[in-house]
């Protein structure tokens, strides 16, 4: 029961708060930094109160975070062949992901907002405490599965905002093919956190393709921002 409740929290807390960014124009980023924190501090709350650091934070070993590594380095691959490769797909992806971002406020966005207050946190909600309840409460097999789905729809009305050039049927479809990404993601880590046993191994995956993401991110909207301006001039000179 406890599992159960706190998934339905990790799946209606974001995709309201994502409601009511796009409603009122917040910062989206800011929002979940400040929302996530204070979740997290909840929950880290209640895993203390019952006695469940141990089996939340779990083992540490030389396998399991070169499993990690490995975990992150290749999706990440993926991605990146995807957003730098010529076509709208490239434009999707960075369209959905990065939002408004000067050069000032990278270093801020991939070191608190990414890596902590997104990787940190969302693997300790995720892979942490809810995998560990689900794991006591079903068998392992179906706690990753269930974990993954669960991190899947947490994602549902980020990607919508995400999609936001996007218009009717198109959009959703986008969504949900975010979103199936999103879950297969959240298997695979469960996956790595049963085999290594640890926390620490999914922290290190979600790291490396989160924080790099955001980076090739950043680096292709510039890219396609002097394209831009460079098909402007262009125009201009004729």
């Amino acid at each position: 029961m406890t599992a159960l409740l706190i998934a339905i929290v990790l799946i209606a807390y974001p995709n309201g708060l994502a409601f009511l960014s796009a409603r009122r124009r917040w910062d989206q980023w800011r929002a979940f930094m400040i929302g996530n924190t204070l979740l997290s501090l909840a929950l880290l709350g209640y895993m203390l109160g019952a006695g469940l650091w141990s089996a939340v934070w779990g083992h540490v070993t030389g396998g399991g975070l070169t499993l990690g590594l490995v975990a992150g380095l290749i999706p990440l691959a993926v991605i990146l062949a995807a957003m730098f490769t010529p076509g709208p797909l490239g434009r999707d992806i960075v369209a959905s992901g990065i939002g408004d971002i000067s050069a000032n406020h990278v270093l801020f966005r991939v070191t608190v907002q990414v890596a902590l207050t997104t990787v940190v946190c969302e693997e300790f909600l995720f892979r942490g405490l809810l995998q560990v309840l689900l794991t006591r409460a079903t068998t392992p097999y179906r706690a990753v599965l269930l974990d993954g789905a669960a991190f899947g729809l947490w994602h549902i009305a980020l990607q919508y905002n995400g999609f936001s050039l996007q218009r009717g049927r198109i959009r959703w479809a986008a969504t949900a093919g975010g979103t199936g990404v999103y879950a297969l993601l959240g298997v695979l880590l469960a996956a790595v956190r049963q085999a290594a046993e640890g926390l620490l191994a999914v922290v290190v995956a979600h790291g490396i393709l989160d924080v790099c993401m955001f980076i090739g991110m950043y680096v292709r909207r510039r890219q396609f921002a002097a394209l831009k301006n460079a098909r402007l001039k262009s125009q201009v000179h004729i």
